[in-house]
């Protein structure tokens, strides 16, 4: 772990909270947290398993493959990131096998002791002293965990007087485990998940086009599939790959009026 990083985590975490090291990540969990099911059961989610342990060509391969067009999401998370230098603590909450924009100093916080984990951590009961972060970043992991708001609370504790949060909370998508999946939220769902914080701010982070084109896939899987679980996972790979060029089309359509009606999710920004 780069020494600067390991200052930060020593700096903000509860210092009586007992821990192990499972894959050189500061575990506070027990028992083995290692990836293995981290998407769930099935074909489709071995697949996911199998490249969730090269972070960097997952991720690649969502971006290119995935029926979500998250352009306006890395956008407004570039601009964030770009206000807060490398001195600053930023925790990237539920961040998975990711390493946001090469910034090798954010704390990547998991339930599984990914490559890039750097504590394996219940987001119900963090670590982390209050008013200790100055940035939290969440990406579609609120949808995944059984109350969020509990979790919503925690990112208030956590962050400093005037502490950035950046959350994006899907809305349009069909179900998917990592390794369960609970919620969906609304534009006005979402603004009101984080009614206790200040110049809370909504915006499209996945347009309708990424909205309609995930369930479409979804729909022609189950169909085609007759039933085997198997058969569905294998024709709805084979249809991201064909259809992927498709949501191309939400670079438009994400500034039509009532996108929002149909948004595949929403990116929401806001202070402490």
């Amino acid at each position: 772990m780069d020494p600067l990083k390991k200052e930060k985590i020593n700096r903000i975490r509860i210092q009586d909270r007992p821990f192990t090291f499972q894959n050189n990540a500061m575990c506070f969990l027990s028992k083995n947290r290692m990836s293995a099911n981290s998407a769930g059961n099935g074909f489709l989610a071995a697949v996911q398993g199998l490249f969730k342990k090269f972070g960097s060509l997952y991720y690649l391969l969502i971006t290119i493959f995935s029926p979500v067009l998250l352009n306006t999401y890395y956008h407004n998370l570039k601009i964030l990131l770009a206000r807060h230098d490398q001195k600053k603590i930023i925790i990237n909450l539920g961040s998975g096998p990711a390493i946001l924009k090469n910034r090798q100093d954010i704390i990547n916080i998991d339930i599984f002791a990914f490559n890039q984990v750097d504590l394996v951590a219940d987001a119900f009961h963090l670590p982390i002293k209050d008013l200790s972060v100055d940035v939290i970043i969440n990406t579609a992991m609120l949808e995944h965990v059984s109350d969020p708001q509990n979790i919503v609370n925690e990112i208030h504790r956590i962050l400093k007087k005037d502490g950035d949060f950046f959350c994006y909370l899907p809305f349009i998508v069909p179900f998917h485990a990592a390794p369960d999946d609970f919620h969906r939220w609304t534009y006005e769902g979402a603004r009101h998940c984080f009614r206790q914080f200040n110049k809370v701010n909504v915006s499209i982070g996945a347009g309708p086009t990424s909205g309609m084109l995930w369930v479409v896939q979804e729909w022609l899987a189950i169909m085609l599939s007759f039933g085997n679980r198997t058969l569905h996972d294998m024709i709805f790979m084979l249809l991201m790959i064909l259809t992927a060029p498709i949501k191309l089309l939400d670079i438009i359509l994400i500034h039509f009026p009532h996108a929002e009606k149909i948004a595949s999710g929403f990116v929401v920004t806001g202070k402490k």
